[in-house]
């Protein structure tokens, strides 16, 4: 052998400087030497080793176990032991190392189809999924370090052995929360919030650019807002009422026992209210909610743009003059959820928006759980309040079209699902890619809660993801045009 090739060889010590100084590479986090006799294992072919010296990916991959089986799939155990620095996003090192971080996230909304889009998209060859589809760490799981939130995804042998570009999640539950935004803006990129650069929009673009690429991009997914009611009335309000119904454990609004063992067709006509019902009173208390002045604008100042300390501070503000001065229609930030569905202290009636109904109705249940969706059938259609708060961090006008966002239709997703899918190709940046086989095999979560892996024939159901009852059933309703509450 020639000397030479050894003399050229990096040091140990200078193996240890690249290694601690590289951060990141695409989605993953390298793995740290630690002990420096596990440095020995790099040296050992020297030839290839010397053809490329400075080439990390070369040392990830004789750092690391070496994949056996290529269509395997391998996930990190957390740990709760992991070294944690106190801080959102670590340096790379044990705490993260041989960690991948998600690509994108599909935020929503819920019953346009998140499930389908989500199979579809981890079809592509170069698109990793997650250990699960949702795993809304931003919403519910955001006390837990970001090591329990990348355990979820592959790890980076993972990505290396199987050509991988990108993973991510989909979790329906995150499009209506602000504090969502706030969250992943936190986790992945702190020390940021969306600010108001006045004039000077390239400093504006630059400071935008250099904090959103270290977030995910985002994906939300939209569908007709009437048929989504509609699908989100059975799901949300039919669905569970029947089975509390049938269980004995049904309630009226006027705090009665209801009879359980009953047949549908009885509790469809004296226990349950229309989705005419439901849809008329939420749309009277979303009228008066979201006027100009109104409780929506009000609430969402001053528990989000009061302060100067406030993550959306400048992007209220700067709305607020905007509306100061606009002859159109108001372009205010409102947290839909939080500022208009008001709780009561009644448990057989506990939204404030019901208590006509449960006047008219007393024989009716509305105590049922997920409130926060049977609450809403008609405002979680009313989807440019919440992507109002996404658009804030994730786009800027003067950036030239370089959104991190991008909206699909549930119904592009159903009549052309190849051109739909290359679009999201497009967006995410990934190779061009023929999804015909992946959309023909069918749809997912289709027709009732069926499961998130679960696949319906596309000629099997109508409506993509309209998580109906069974097939026969009857919807309690009146001669009502559903086009007149849109």
């Amino acid at each position: 052998e020639d000397d030479s090739d050894v003399n050229s060889l990096p040091s140990n010590d200078s193996i240890v400087e690249l290694w601690t100084n590289i951060s990141t590479w695409g989605p993953c986090y390298p793995r740290a030497l630690p002990e420096r006799h596990r440095h020995r294992r790099l040296l050992r072919d020297r030839k290839e080793m010397s053809s490329s010296p400075r080439n990390w990916t070369f040392i990830v991959q004789y750092n690391s176990d070496q994949i056996t089986d290529e269509d395997s799939i391998v996930y990190p155990t957390y740990k709760k032991n992991y070294h944690s620095s106190g801080s959102y996003l670590s340096t790379a090192g044990e705490s993260l190392g041989g960690l991948c971080r998600p690509g994108f996230l599909i935020i929503g909304q819920g019953k346009c189809g998140t499930s389908s889009l989500y199979h579809y998209l981890t079809g592509h060859p170069r698109i990793l999924p997650a250990k699960e589809k949702q795993i809304h760490y931003f919403r519910y799981h955001r006390s837990k370090p970001l090591q329990w939130y990348y355990s979820h995804f592959p790890t980076i042998e993972s990505f290396l052995g199987r050509g991988a570009l990108m993973t991510g999640e989909a979790s329906p539950g995150y499009m209506p929360y602000p504090d969502v935004v706030e969250s992943v803006v936190k986790r992945l990129s702190p020390d940021w919030k969306p600010s108001s650069f006045g004039d000077d929009e390239d400093a504006g673009v630059k400071a935008w650019k250099e904090h959103v690429r270290f977030l995910p991009k985002i994906i939300a997914i939209v569908r007709d807002p009437i048929t989504r009611a509609v699908s989100s009335y059975k799901y949300n309000y039919i669905e569970p009422a029947m089975k509390r119904l049938k269980s004995g454990r049904g309630i009226t609004a006027a705090g009665e026992q209801i009879p359980g063992k009953k047949s549908d067709k009885y509790y469809l006509r004296h226990h349950l209210f229309s989705f005419e019902e439901l849809a008329f009173a939420e749309l009277a208390m979303l009228k008066e909610c979201l006027k100009p002045g109104g409780r929506g604008e009000r609430w969402t100042y001053t528990n989000f743009g009061k302060r100067s300390d406030m993550f959306f501070y400048d992007s209220i503000q700067r709305r607020n003059r905007n509306n100061s001065t606009a002859t159109a229609a108001s372009d205010s930030l409102i947290h839909l959820d939080e500022a208009c569905y008001t709780a009561t202290k009644s448990k057989a009636v506990p939204r404030a928006q019901w208590k006509e109904l449960a006047k008219e109705h007393p024989h009716k249940i509305l105590q049922l759980p997920n409130l926060q969706l049977t609450q809403s059938i008609i405002g979680r259609g009313v989807y440019a309040l919440p992507l109002g708060w996404w658009y804030e961090v994730f786009s800027i006008p003067a950036a030239n079209k370089e959104d991190h966002i991008h909206v699909v239709c549930t119904e592009d997703m159903a009549d052309t699902p190849e051109n739909a899918m290359d679009d999201v190709t497009k967006f995410l940046g990934l190779p061009e890619f023929d999804f015909a086989n992946v959309t023909n095999v069918g749809r997912y979560n289709v027709g009732g809660h069926r499961g998130y892996d679960t696949i319906t024939k596309s000629h099997d159901d109508d409506e993509d993801d309209d998580d109906g009852m069974a097939e026969g059933s009857v919807l309690p309703h009146q001669d009502v045009d559903l086009l007149a509450i849109s």
